[in-house]
């Protein structure tokens, strides 16, 4: 399992209590930048089993969690939306992409990868020399 590679991947499993899917999970924000860091932000929770009085799915341990990419050296990206919701997102070793031609610089096996499974919206993958993750318990603010 990846996460606990990743610097701050320990506490985002203590939190959640499992490896997150991201499933319906919306992203909030995605800064890219030619230097320094890029950033992912999604807003996450955890299904449980029980069903509220409506009839919906109860969520725990909403939290906001930030992908922090360092040394972007591929990615691509289709689709967005005034809500971006996925299907899931996977955090792993990157893969082989037949995009050798794409990449800012060398690859090797410790390169990580994002990608983001579509639902509506965004969707696509972001592949680095390093990612590192944080996260805020609870609900993202509301936009203005």
């Amino acid at each position: 399992m990846i996460y606990g590679d990743v610097p701050g991947g320990d506490e985002l499993l203590a939190w959640f209590g499992e490896v997150p899917t991201f499933h319906d999970a919306e992203i909030i924000s995605l800064c890219l930048s030619r230097t320094g860091a890029s950033e992912l932000k999604v807003h996450g929770w955890i299904m449980t089993d029980g069903v509220d009085p409506n009839g919906y799915i109860v969520l725990d341990k909403h939290a906001v969690v930030t992908f922090r990419f360092e040394e972007v050296m591929d990615l691509q990206l289709d689709g967005f939306s005034g809500q971006n919701v996925l299907a899931g997102l996977t955090l792993q070793r990157a893969t082989d992409r037949g995009r050798f031609g794409y990449y800012a610089m060398p690859e090797d096996a410790d390169d990580i990868e994002i990608e983001l499974l579509p639902c509506y919206g965004l969707d696509g993958f972001i592949r680095a020399k390093t990612v590192a993750i944080s996260f805020v318990p609870g609900r993202p603010a509301k936009a203005r």
